[in-house]
């Protein structure tokens, strides 16, 4: 019973709406008609034809207030314009901005007297229904009468003004609206008690009543202005709440507000008031959203969301097809250009509402059939909107948005273990012969019908721009799908990495395919089509690699990958394919640092790994740098360079990690080489700052700072818990292997080794920061040498306490010929900075000798000792001048 009341009510709501307003202006038409066919039989002149006669516009009678836009003086048109001209185009709608809340305020200003009475007469009908209910003068029913005959009235009352004097001039401008506004009022306020107050309606009069009311407010809006119209609009969304009671098919009232929008922008299409219909939209979507949380079903929820978007995407247009001509929103973020219009953004609003109402929807559902059913939504949105906005120019960028709700979707589905991806996780437990689950495979269908979508679209497109954003979505669609499904759904579980991976295969051909037929344009547009398509098949190749082989194994064909990129690009000229070849360099730093990482390579991968997963790596990119050097300073081959150098670094690491032991009994070797290569992973960063933009060098300055933190803190707890000189509490550091060729030189050679090149090859960052690195460097090559020196003297145990005679001269004899070498460099190079540091050595030599030597000294052995100091200072003198003479000389 209450479904065939709703649908009478919606029969209602639609006759009134639609129908009344028909009625009207077909009899305003038949008036006009008249009145010319009276004023030429008066004077004389020949009867105009009737196509003449409905060439003429209908009168239309415009209502006064702020809400309504000022029509622009009417210009004549030219004789010769034929009929075409005289069929007026719909003004432009706007929206409620400044100038509008001005003209509100001014309008109220000067007509306050109409707003208050309008106000007071709509309380006359509420206080006379609370009046009756107090003093309990007349019977419920009679009250109910009464407020229904004063708001019949005030409505009447208005109307017989508006006929006789108008709405928008003379003395009874605004006085129209103002009665019929009050009436309205007066009507829902009746309707509400003959309810609510007095039980004398039951639920399914009320809405039938309430909906009527609405209807009428709707329908004289059309005449009079948005006011009324957006009093109706509100009035019969919320009639289905205040009605009480309980329907056994709340479901259809989903379509009651989805109707109820398209009355509201079928209104507005025609009078472009504009916020008419964001309020249309608002009070349905609000409507119908209250209904879904209380219970009334998620499957004509998401019907009612398909039909309000198509309506705010056709309606607006009063078209079949969509034909938004202007700006779009991309078009205004990438090239600039106007704003996009009202209907375009009354589109891209539903839109986005519906992708992200399917997506909430599938979230907080409990069982997999509504989850498929809000795919199938977003599916039939970007069928929908790729297909059908050929002719829209504006709409272009609308299918973006339900693609990436489905990616979102199908990501949170995964890390929140939904019940989708339960039920496909729970086919890894099945029995043999029992069929795999086809979620996944369903999934990547639907990725790959969205790409090719997106690719038909590049073709009809027209525009670079237009062009540039569809080819990306096509590239990125059906790759982004696979990426997510292998990170946080692992099919190869599932169904079996062999099948996965013809999965991503499959995708990857589709990428080809695009490829070659982008390949057949001309143009760098084209061009770029292929780097686009050819990147992500070599990243879906690479993906399938990483699901079939072993951890070396696909370390080594990311670098196969990476160097096939740089044939490519140097064989078609596609420099966009660089970007894929630095994101595979940085996948093989993240799987030679992390994932497997340093643990696997030092204590659980076999040496051949090792050097597999290492040393190929290392040649082929060095073969890659080496395709690459026609493109000298370009950004991928800096990239290339440095993780050349990265690799070696870590590679070195590894292989001394291994000779000297496992990675928890090296100490003090261990954590040296290990901080090693977290400063040469941020060194490595450091020296490609050199190019990009600001948000990679942002990115790369990050990276920087944490791998250096890292390494920092590894360099901390080996000066504090492995110190070989002082013991942490019960711990003593021993030396292990041959001298000089021991864990000292593990320890905190590389670490000096790693700072002087960064002073040495990073000449694009600040002189000061590389100073300091100089300076590290110099500290922690001092440091090895003075533990060396301690190491020959006191064996493996350099925490003894006292110093021997013979290792403090071994100090000073070394202090010396860093001198020495120091001034040698400073003549090769010409350095007064390295002859200064060495003669700063020299005095360091000589306080020493004094201050710490002579007082272990005596007899010939000090003799001995001071004569050395001498003849070795003053040999040093001696070159120092003649350092300084040649460096004062002019090069030749």
């Amino acid at each position: 019973m209450d479904t065939i009341v709703v649908i009478v009510a919606l029969c209602i709501l639609a006759l009134v709406v639609v129908g009344l307003p028909y009625l009207l202006v077909s009899h305003a038409r038949l008036r006009a008609r008249v009145t010319a066919l009276e004023v030429e039989l008066g004077a004389g002149e020949r009867p105009l034809s009737a196509t003449a006669i409905n060439q003429e516009p209908a009168p239309k009678v415009a209502s006064t207030g702020p809400w309504v836009r000022p029509e622009p003086a009417p210009t004549p048109p030219p004789p010769e314009a034929g009929p075409a001209a005289n069929d007026p185009a719909p003004p432009r709608a706007f929206v409620l901005n400044g100038d509008r809340m001005a003209s509100l305020v001014r309008w109220l200003g000067e007509n306050w007297a109409l707003a208050v009475a309008g106000i007071s007469l709509a309380l006359a009908g509420v206080f006379m229904v609370q009046y009756g209910v107090e003093n309990g003068l007349l019977t419920p029913f009679w009250r109910v009468m009464g407020a229904l005959a004063l708001g019949a009235a005030l409505i009447a009352g208005g109307e017989l003004i508006r006929r006789r004097h108008g709405d928008e001039r003379g003395a009874t401008a605004g006085l129209p609206s103002v009665l019929s506004g009050a009436g309205v009022i007066t009507l829902f306020a009746a309707v509400l008690a003959a309810r609510a107050l007095y039980g004398l309606i039951g639920p399914e009069a009320t809405l039938i009543a309430l909906v009527g009311v609405a209807a009428v407010a709707i329908g004289l809006g059309w005449f009079y202005g948005p006011v009324l119209s957006a009093l109706g609009l509100t009035g019969a969304g919320a009639a289905p709440f205040l009605v009480g009671g309980s329907s056994d098919a709340p479901w259809v009232f989903y379509y009651y507000y989805a109707l109820l929008a398209f009355v509201g922008l079928a209104v507005d299409a025609w009078r472009r008031w504009a916020w008419i219909s964001v309020l249309a939209l608002a009070v349905t979507v609000g409507g119908a959203t209250l209904l879904y949380l209380g219970g009334a079903g998620a499957l004509h929820y998401l019907a009612f969301w398909a039909l309000a978007t198509l309506f705010a995407v056709l309606v607006p247009e009063r078209r079949l097809t969509p034909l938004h001509a202007g700006n779009s929103l991309s078009r205004r973020i990438m090239a600039g250009g106007d704003f996009p219009e009202f209907p375009t953004r009354l589109a891209l609003a539903m839109v986005a509402l519906s992708s992200a109402a399917a997506v909430l929807v599938a979230m907080d559902a409990g069982d997999v059939l509504t989850i498929w059913l809000s795919l199938g939504l977003l599916a039939a949105m970007i069928a929908a909107l790729v297909l059908g906005t050929s002719r829209a120019p504006a709409l272009e960028d609308l299918p973006v948005l339900p693609a990436l709700a489905g990616l979102v979707f199908v990501a949170v589905e995964g890390l929140e273990s939904g019940p989708l991806w339960a039920t496909f996780r729970a086919g890894a437990a099945r029995l043999p012969e029992t069929p795999a689950p086809l979620a996944a495979s369903v999934l990547m269908l639907g990725g790959a019908v969205t790409s090719t979508l997106f690719a038909l679209r590049m073709r009809w497109s027209g525009g670079v721009v237009a062009m540039i954003l569809w080819a990306l979505g096509a590239a990125l669609a059906g790759p982004a799908m696979a990426l997510i499904l292998e990170l946080w759904w692992q099919p190869g579980d599932v169904i079996g990495g062999y099948h996965w991976a013809l999965h991503v295969i499959a995708m990857a051909g589709l990428m080809v395919w695009f490829a070659m037929r982008a390949a057949k344009a001309q143009g760098q547009e084209a061009r770029l089509h292929v780097a686009l398509f050819a990147g992500a098949a070599i990243v879906l190749i690479s993906l399938a690699l990483f699901v079939m082989l072993s951890a070396a194994a696909l370390t080594l064909a990311l670098a196969v990958m990476v160097l096939v990129t740089a044939l490519i690009d140097r064989r078609f000229d596609l420099p966009l394919l660089g970007g894929v070849a630095q994101l595979g360099i940085a996948v093989i730093g993240y799987r030679l640092v992390l994932d497997p990482g340093l643990l696997w390579a030092v204590n659980r991968a076999s040496l051949s790994d090792v050097i597999l997963s290492h040393a190929g790596p290392l040649a082929l990119l060095g073969a890659a740098w080496w395709v690459m050097a026609p493109r000298a300073g370009h950004a991928t081959r800096v990239v290339v360079e440095s993780a050349i150098w990265n690799i070696a670094a870590i590679f070195a690491s590894v292989l001394l990690q291994r000779w000297l032991g496992g990675l928890g009994a090296m100490g003090h070797a261990g954590l040296g080489l290990m901080a090693t290569v977290w400063l040469v992973t941020a060194m490595t960063q450091l020296y490609r700052l050199q190019v990009g933009g600001r948000i990679m060098r942002v990115l790369r300055v990050t990276l920087a700072v944490g791998a250096g933190a890292i390494g920092a803190i590894l360099l901390a707890a080996q000066a504090v818990l492995t110190n070989p000189l002082m013991p942490f509490m019960w711990r003593k550091e021993w030396v292990t292997g041959p001298a000089i060729f021991d864990s000292l030189a593990a320890a905190y050679l590389p670490v000096a080794l790693v700072f002087a090149m960064a002073a040495w090859r990073l000449g694009h960052l600040p002189r000061l920061l590389r100073r300091v690195f100089a300076l590290f460097a110099s500290a922690y090559a001092a440091w090895y040498g003075a533990l060396e020196i301690r190491r020959l003297w006191q064996g493996r145990d350099l925490s003894v306490s006292g110093v021997s005679d013979g290792e403090l001269y071994s100090y000073t004899i070394a202090l010396i010929a860093v001198s020495a070498v120091l001034l040698l460099l400073a003549l090769l190079r010409r350095s007064e900075t390295l002859r200064r540091l060495a003669m700063a050595g020299v005095a360091l030599t000589v306080a020493k000798v004094f201050l710490v030597d002579m007082a272990g000294l005596a007899g010939l052995v000090r003799v001995a000792s001071f004569l050395g100091l001498g003849l070795s200072l003053a040999g040093l003198a001696w070159l120092n001048q003649r350092i300084a003479r040649h460096m004062a000389e002019p090069s030749a």
